[in-house]
């Protein structure tokens, strides 16, 4: 069974479920970044409808499976529960970070061959579906300094 947790209709060909959740500009939330530092983040504006943020509707599921550790009632008591854990076992081991690899990579064209260009509005998931942007002069541009 494959269930997705996304503020859009993707995946709906191989989803078995599909559970709504508010994108990340609708929730507020934390997380321990690659340096193992604790960040919080505050939502931009209120979730349309009756979306909900996606460590909600983890947390009913959470609770109607019986599971332990699902009784935040709001995303403060994550980040209070998160500021206790001592800083450095927060922190990520360079290993876990690292993109070395061996795998050879080829390129399936020439080198000469011009760069591949998109235009700024197709490199973000929000404002790639958005109608009023993709009809802009801005949308329509895939120019690229290095080559025009």
């Amino acid at each position: 069974m494959v269930v997705t947790l996304s503020p859009f209709k993707t995946n709906l060909d191989i989803s078995d479920v599909l559970l709504p959740i508010a994108p990340f500009t609708e929730t507020s939330g934390s997380f321990v970044n690659a340096e193992g530092r604790l960040q919080s983040f505050h939502a931009v504006v209120k979730p349309l409808g009756e979306t909900r943020p996606a460590w909600k509707v983890l947390r009913v599921l959470g609770n109607m499976l019986g599971l332990n550790g699902f009784a935040d009632e709001s995303s403060q008591d994550v980040l209070a529960r998160a500021a206790l854990v001592p800083a450095g076992s927060q922190q990520v081991a360079s290993a876990q970070l690292s993109n070395d690899t061996g795998a050879a990579i080829r390129a399936s064209v020439a080198v000469e061959s011009a760069p591949v260009t998109a235009s700024i509005y197709q490199l973000d998931g929000l404002v790639r579906r958005s109608p009023s942007l993709q009809l802009t002069a801005d949308a329509r541009s895939t120019t690229n300094e290095v080559t025009a």
